[in-house]
């Protein structure tokens, strides 16, 4: 189960990502992009997420995913299309010299945080 590796990394990325004078509790949201191709489960890595970030002073934080769908072009006809997993043939032309523009990786793309109230 690599989301817990995941949802670690992303609980790290949040917490570096903060400035110095800003409590990890202050954060509402968490944001990330997932790639199709990188297998992860986004019920899972939600579930990790949420056992792990009461130890990690993200307790107030909810994680949202976007997964990314597969998205290739084909390198004989440049062809643009979307890939139903695992065929990698182009649609067009039905090559199979193709180039993955998107549909892979895992990017951390938004934190949200409250502001502390003023008295």
């Amino acid at each position: 189960m690599h989301e817990l590796y995941i949802a670690e990394c992303i609980v790290k990325s949040v917490s570096k990502s903060l400035p110095q004078n800003l409590p990890t509790t202050s954060v509402t949201e968490v944001r990330v992009q997932v790639g199709q191709l990188d297998a992860v489960i986004p019920d899972t890595l939600i579930f990790v997420f949420d056992a792990i970030k009461r130890n990690s002073g993200l307790s107030n934080a909810k994680l949202n995913i976007d997964q990314i769908e597969v998205v290739c072009r084909c390198r004989g006809c440049s062809y643009e299309f979307g890939v139903e997993l695992p065929l990698f043939l182009c649609p067009r032309c039905g090559g199979g010299d193709v180039e993955i523009l998107r549909g892979r990786g895992i990017r951390l793309t938004g934190v949200t945080v409250q502001e502390a109230e003023e008295n």
